[in-house]
């Protein structure tokens, strides 16, 4: 994977999107990239403002303005806790197409979990969750007031093609941090064989056997990653892929999560993957999404 240096942060000047920019600049700092601060104005309500309120010609002049100014403000409040060069980009246009065009030449986009629209409304089908599903590179959604480099960082794994590259990704992005791997099993067609008759011994015997074919593949993930293995631990624990990913991150007490776009599903290959979606809606700490194949 190659290596972070050219970071875009979008933002619309919201609280919680200060709080990605604030977070973009400590990891460009860290990473040594160019940070790009971009704020798009809606062509739409541009439009909109002309037609019903008959706005002045001037308008779009003064908001680009007014943009570029709030925007240097930003720019000076990051450079005074972190040394990094960042640049101002004011777009006009459609929301997600300058967005992603924005992000196809950056090697990780930035957003802040909450915006004008909460996350958790945006998720279930409109701006954020087809940025999420359409962008070609790294996402990181924050939730949090950044207070220092991450610390602790969870990857869940399911050993598909999505898992390298999160893997990668979490050691990259967070070059000093604990990673914990976490996998989460079930015992296939559970509750069919309890419905069979099945003995509950044979039951534990199947999910002990899942549990070890398990340990074995996370202990191979970590024996070929490239960096970092000496700080790379992992659980594996049967559940609930969504619930026992939110329990291991309060217990551990997780800034980060590191999780692939997509599940094994060959219809999640067209959606934003469920899980990834759960995680998304219920965790507390930064999520990064990692969109890449190897």
């Amino acid at each position: 994977m190659k290596s972070i240096k050219s970071i875009v942060a979008a933002t619309d000047f919201s609280e919680e999107a200060r709080h990605g920019a604030e977070r973009a600049g400590i990891v460009a700092g860290e990473q040594q990239a160019r940070l790009d601060l971009l704020h798009v104005i809606s062509r739409s309500s541009l439009d909109a403002l002309d037609k019903v309120f008959n706005a002045p010609a001037d308008v779009e002049t003064k908001l680009v303005d007014n943009a570029q100014s709030m925007l240097n403000e930003l720019i000076a409040d990051i450079g005074k806790k972190t040394p990094v060069v960042t640049n101002a980009c004011i777009k006009i246009g459609r929301v997600l197409d300058e967005v992603l065009s924005a992000s196809e030449s950056a090697d990780l986009l930035v957003l802040g979990a909450h915006g004008l629209n909460p996350l958790r409304d945006l998720i279930l089908g409109t701006t954020a969750e087809r940025l999420l599903r359409t962008c070609k590179r790294p996402v990181l959604v924050t939730k949090r007031p950044p207070q220092a480099r991450y610390e602790h960082v969870l990857v869940p794994v399911d050993f598909s093609a999505y898992s390298t590259p999160a893997l990668a990704m979490a050691t990259q992005i967070a070059p000093n941090a604990r990673i914990t791997m976490i996998h989460a099993f079930r015992v296939p067609f559970e509750g069919k064989l309890r419905q069979a008759g099945v003995a509950e011994d044979s039951i534990r015997k199947y999910g002990e056997e899942e549990r070890q074919e398990a340990v074995k593949k996370a202990t191979d993930l970590i024996h070929a990653a490239m960096d970092g293995t000496h700080r790379i631990s992992f659980a594996v624990e049967q559940g609930d892929a969504s619930r026992v990913i939110l329990a291991k991150e309060e217990e551990l007490s997780t800034d980060l999560i590191v999780i692939g776009k997509h599940g094994r599903s060959m219809v999640e290959e067209w959606l934003l993957g469920s899980v990834t979606r759960h995680v998304l809606a219920g965790s507390k700490c930064d999520v990064l999404v990692v969109h890449e194949r190897p």
